[in-house]
């Protein structure tokens, strides 16, 4: 059977399943940055590269950018992954800082079915937007204040009971983060069935020390010691973690390689999503899997989290792992182009067009 015929065959088939996750939120507002205006209107920069040499050219003296808000939307890497798979026909309870009342940039969330248990006030990002990336400029005192000791509840049972899937995002924005994952690894996960698996995605750990990651990896491999664990990083918190080793990864085989070098020290399955493609290394090995990459894309913001969403869609499917990659490619592909979380017959389109 042919990889898209298999893709399809996942989209047509997968049951709609209870899934648990947490615990940010924030209101994105998306930007485009003006390199200059002409009789003809804005030009925007093209690249990160561009928008860094102007920052560096002002340098001892001042400079003026202008910026052109886009759209403000739902934000965080726990909601957004909660929105690709919600559109995907999952049943998802989602626990982040998403307002008191709710924000209205996550209605979309609650009118399409998702169970939402608000923490207190999301956090505040402005998004600039280029070709080859983003720069996200948070405030991150919501999710903070949301996770302290007082605020954040004790008793989690309720939230992971039955569900088929439990994704944990954002520690690197949570002071306690570290102390959370404990507690949910010694209070909660014994209930949980070793069948259901983990999905992190800790966030960009670079204002995060050395000690403090290495802290929670170990953590992470005493999750896995009983439930199947996967830690999602793109290429930038790749480095960051090889940088333990003072590698960095440039290309496809040093990525593989600094993979295999992270699992034997912590053997919980690696997933790397990138611009052009997705990697992964666990028990069995090393698989990857081409991209849906384009060079004019709509938006940038959300691209790694909907990744996740199709690559947990893929794996809960039963998907083998190149094929679970794929699909997580497709639904960020998808995305990015539209800046909306497709559901299942938009991605079936989006496949056989693509």
């Amino acid at each position: 059977m042919r990889e898209v015929d298999r893709l399809l065959a996942a989209l047509e088939g997968a049951k709609s399943l209870p899934i648990f996750a947490g615990f940010d939120g924030a209101v994105d507002e998306i930007y485009a940055l003006i390199a200059s205006r002409t009789a003809a209107g804005p030009e925007r920069m093209g690249t990160i590269g561009e928008f860094a040499h102007r920052v560096a050219s002002a340098a001892g003296r001042s400079t003026n950018i202008e910026r052109i808000l886009l759209e403000t939307r739902a934000g965080g890497n726990a909601a957004l992954c909660a929105s690709a798979l919600q559109a995907l026909g999952h049943a998802v309870t989602l626990m982040a800082n998403v307002g008191r009342p709710i924000a209205s940039a996550f209605s979309g969330l609650v009118e399409g079915g998702a169970c939402v248990h608000s923490l207190g006030e999301p956090n505040r990002t402005d998004a600039l937007e280029f070709s080859d990336g983003k720069i996200m400029l948070t405030d991150s005192n919501p999710l903070a204040m949301s996770t302290a000791v007082g605020h954040f509840p004790t008793d989690l049972d309720p939230f992971f009971a039955g569900r088929q899937a439990i994704v944990l995002t954002n520690w690197t924005m949570m002071p306690r983060g570290t102390e959370i994952f404990s507690q949910i690894f010694q209070r909660h996960l014994p209930a949980i069935p070793r069948s259901v698996p983990i999905f992190f995605d800790i966030a960009d750990p670079a204002r995060r020390s050395a000690n403090e990651i290495i802290v929670l990896l170990n953590l992470l491999t005493q999750f896995a010691e009983t439930h199947f664990v996967y830690l999602s990083v793109n290429l930038k918190e790749l480095e960051r973690m090889g940088g333990l080793w003072d590698d960095r990864p440039t290309g496809r085989a040093d990525c593989a390689e600094t993979m295999a070098k992270l699992y034997k020290r912590w053997p919980i399955e690696w997933i790397l999503h990138r611009l052009d493609g997705a990697e992964s290394f666990g028990a069995d090995g090393w698989h990857g899997a081409e991209g849906f990459f384009t060079a004019e894309p709509y938006t940038t913001t959300g691209g790694g989290d909907h990744f996740n969403g199709g690559f947990l869609f893929g794996l809960l499917a039963g998907l083998p792992r190149p094929l679970a990659l794929r699909m997580g490619n497709a639904l960020s592909g998808a995305y990015v182009r539209s800046g909306r979380s497709p559901n299942r017959s938009e991605l079936r389109k989006f496949l056989l067009t693509n």
